[in-house]
């Protein structure tokens, strides 16, 4: 099956009117309602493999919350009480890893000039995107380096991961700003993109669909809250 494809801007605005959706203190049932709809908007993309991680992901913090939080001294379910609020924002983090796992940064960048966005966020954004998987790969190659010189223990574990990671931090970010540099990201010209972006009969309803559910449950927050 062919992946549903939407417009950056649609997956933005999407995303903002989840984040009413949550933070208006909505009824639970919306809640649901949402996280249901990104849940079939990454089968539609082709990535149901993100979308069992963070279910996987929600479920054992559910687990937490209502099984071992209160269980636990409370000196330490304080420390632990931000497990609560990752539950109730949970659909704005579905929206957020539905951008990021559909969207490449070159069409971010493009969807940001489209919206005349600044470049200094602009840039900003892009080599922050560009760090991650930088990151990714960094750990990646210190695990390996952990299991050829077969290092064990938690405490030596954590130190050859954490110490080279902010050791290499600085130089990363300094060679990926060079390289957006390089490639003329800050240039006074007109710019232009490969990716070609625009408003599609998908995103329309989409659209339609988040809009209509975030309506509803702010009309209906005096009747069923």
């Amino acid at each position: 099956m062919k992946p549903l494809v939407l417009d950056p801007r649609t997956k933005f605005l999407i995303w903002l009117l989840t984040n009413v959706v949550v933070f208006c203190n909505t009824p639970r049932l919306f809640f649901t309602i949402t996280m249901a709809l990104y849940a079939l908007l990454f089968l539609l993309a082709c990535k149901a493999g993100s979308m069992v991680k963070l279910l996987i992901g929600y479920g054992i913090v559910l687990a937490a919350q209502c099984y071992l939080l209160p269980h636990l001294p409370p000196a330490v379910a304080m420390v632990f009480s931000t497990v609560t609020y990752a539950v109730l924002v949970f659909p704005c983090v579905m929206g957020g890893m539905y951008l990021l796992a559909t969207t490449s940064v070159s069409q971010l960048i493009a969807a940001f000039r489209r919206m005349h966005v600044p470049e200094s966020f602009t840039i900003t954004m892009a080599v922050t995107l560009r760090y991650l998987p930088a990151l990714r790969e960094d750990v990646r190659h210190i695990l390996d380096a952990m299991s050829l010189r077969q290092i064990k223990g938690l405490e030596q574990r954590l130190e050859c991961i954490y110490i080279p990671i902010l050791m290499g931090t600085a130089q990363t970010a300094e060679e990926l700003s060079e390289s957006a540099t390089a490639r003329g990201i800050d240039s006074p010209g007109k710019k232009s993109s490969w990716h070609t972006i625009g408003f599609h009969a998908q995103d329309v309803v989409v659209s339609v669909v988040f809009l209509a559910v975030c309506v509803v449950s702010i009309w209906s927050k005096g009747v069923l809250g």
